[in-house]
């Protein structure tokens, strides 16, 4: 649970003749990490052919707008042959519907721009009508850039012609040409020289609309039939087809060694017999996994929503803590101290309970942070920015300033030291004891660190005597300056690394009183909106409007504070703690499977 979960670094030594079989068994295990790295890409040719052929009947499904199934049931068996021959004689059918579609999309879209000309000009249309009535008239209608529409209507009339227009969007205008037909060859050069897209004049018939209309009914037919005849066998064979690229993509991953093929991933130590049952031809070596291994996270369903934030900053290394449980509590203990208020934290939660049935990671941390905002609520007497009306089991912030500040203090403090004993407990772990003596988060600053508080505290809250402190701090400064100077070999570099890093420990500590700054600052903004409140009610003489803008005060409220708290909450979190303890730069376990 504090640690991912122990992984085996695995080599399988499989038969050449054996090699399919093999892997749709590793496939149907989904224990096995691919390692990705390793391989001599053997089968390009049918990587390519296989993914050629999934790409056409992903196709022939976009086409014939079948529905895709979860789970397709495949009766007979089918080599990459038998695909290949059915699939050339379905898109063949296909393609008509495919060229058909395509060839109804262009005169749609001329109609939907010959509409939108309709619409603009509706005057025009008269002109339309006569020109094609009377035959001798021309008429050329077109879309046209902004910058060219003034050159193009000067042209116009220049040859004799007459132009009508009108601006439509903020790049384009629409454009009708009535003309004769002994200015034709001007008017075409017009229109080519000022970027006209010219619309065929029939399309502004009702005879062209309905022949429009009528493609359309012939191509809807034709596609249910072809579905009718060929949808069951195509969804069979994409799902075929989906199951083989995996399998050639795992079969990149294959190493060359005599008569075998050698695979090598990483599964999960406690899967590991589970592997070796489903494996039934090859030999299989194990091996430690080193901190190139995939994470595999064993987190508790309650803080499993925090693991999204953590994959945001990034997944941690193999052997490394698992940062989502510590991450979580102090998300949720920091939120709740700036964000305290029973009635805004019963609303965060109750949004999140809306939310979760569509975005559930999202919606559960909003429950979990309406429950801290609660908790911390009555900790402060606070519901909706009332005071009185629950009574407070600590302090109201607005009215303990120093309290508040010296409580930020305090839990920054406490997260800090937490980040040190995890990291050190890290570090234990992965047997890295030069590093947790003499590392930046190790035991020697841990004590620096330490050795700081007691001084501010005895010298400034009980102002005793802190000289045999300040010397031994000195001391301890003076090992921290000679272990960097022995990695660095310079000394102003060695001093300039020494104090940035006590002066980071005192800045990170300082940081967190941001805490009590937001705590007061929820007041703040609740004291502000009652005031307004009490203004209006007092001048307008209306009840409903005081409780209309405390209504509305505290929306305001729960909206942007609550957006800018849980923005600081990640800044403390990502920035203060993590860096004590968290290295990150880890890839996440991702088995391979097949259904």
């Amino acid at each position: 649970m504090l640690f991912p979960e122990k992984m085996l670094y695995v080599r399988v030594k499989i038969p050449k003749d054996k090699v399919d079989e093999e892997i749709q068994n590793i496939g149907k295990a989904s224990v096995l990490h691919i390692d990705q790295r390793k391989g001599k890409r053997v089968y390009l040719e049918e990587e390519k052919r296989v993914s050629y052929l999934y790409n056409l009947s992903e196709k022939c499904i976009d086409i014939l707008r079948l529905k895709k199934e979860e789970k397709v049931i495949v009766s007979r068996p089918l080599s990459l042959e038998d695909i290949e021959r059915e699939l050339m004689v379905i898109s063949s059918e296909i393609d008509t519907i495919s060229n058909l579609d395509k060839e109804v999309g262009r005169e749609i879209q001329i109609l939907e721009k010959v509409r939108m000309v309709e619409r603009s000009l509706s005057d025009t249309l008269n002109l339309i009508k006569l020109a094609q009535e009377l035959k001798i008239i021309k008429i050329s209608a077109g879309i046209i850039p902004v910058e060219n529409l003034e050159p193009a209507v000067l042209s116009v009339k220049e040859y004799g012609g007459f132009a009508v227009s009108k601006v439509v969007s903020e790049g384009s205008c629409v454009i009708v040409i009535l003309y004769t037909e002994d200015i034709k060859d001007h008017i075409d050069r017009i229109l080519d020289k000022n970027r006209v897209e010219v619309l065929p004049v029939e399309y502004f018939s009702k005879k062209k609309e309905d022949e429009i209309s009528g493609k359309l009914k012939k191509l809807e037919e034709k596609r249910r039939v072809i579905s009718q005849k060929y949808g069951r066998d195509i969804l069979v064979i994409n799902a075929v087809l989906k199951s083989l690229e995996k399998i050639y993509r795992v079969k990149e991953s294959l190493d060359l060694e005599n008569e075998y093929f050698i695979l090598y991933g990483w599964i999960p130590y406690r899967k590991r017999d589970l592997f070796l049952r489903a494996v039934r031809y090859s030999k299989v070596d194990l091996f430690p996994a080193g901190e190139d291994a995939p994470v595999l996270l064993r987190t508790p369903k309650i803080f499993k929503p925090f693991e999204r934030l953590i994959e945001n900053f990034s997944y941690p290394k193999y052997g490394e803590i698992n940062p989502t449980i510590p991450f979580g509590v102090t998300f949720l203990l920091l939120f709740g101290i700036m964000f305290g208020d029973v009635g805004h934290g019963f609303t965060l939660s109750a949004v999140g309970y809306f939310l979760r049935k569509r975005y559930k990671d999202a919606g559960e941390i909003f429950i979990l942070t309406g429950f801290s905002s609660a908790f911390f609520g009555f900790l402060y007497g606070s519901f909706f920015g009332f005071h009185g009306v629950i009574p407070s089991i600590l302090f109201p912030p607005i009215e303990n300033i120093e309290r508040i500040l010296t409580l930020s203090i305090a839990v920054g403090i406490m997260v800090i030291t937490a980040g040190f004993i995890l990291n050190m407990i890290s570090l234990v772990k992965r047997k890295k004891f030069i590093a947790l003596i003499t590392g930046e988060g190790g035991l020697l600053w841990f004590l620096i660190y330490w050795y700081l508080i007691g001084i501010f505290v005895k010298g400034l809250v009980f102002n005793t005597d802190i000289k045999y402190d300040l010397v031994a701090l000195g001391f301890l400064l003076f090992i921290s300056f000679i272990i960097i100077l022995y990695r660095t070999k310079t000394v102003t570099g060695s001093i300039i690394d020494t104090l940035r890093e006590l002066l980071e420990y005192f800045t990170n500590t300082i940081s967190f009183i941001r805490l009590g700054a937001f705590a007061l600052a929820h007041s703040a903004l609740f004291l502000a909106v009652f005031t307004v409140a009490k203004l209006i009610e007092t001048e307008r003489g209306g009840g409903f409007l005081y409780w209309l803008v405390i209504v509305g005060g505290n929306i305001f409220i729960i909206v942007l504070e609550g957006i800018i708290v849980a923005i600081q909450t990640l800044r403390l979190e990502y920035y203060e703690f993590f860096k004590r303890f968290y290295v990150g730069g880890g890839i996440p376990y991702r088995p391979f499977s097949l259904p």
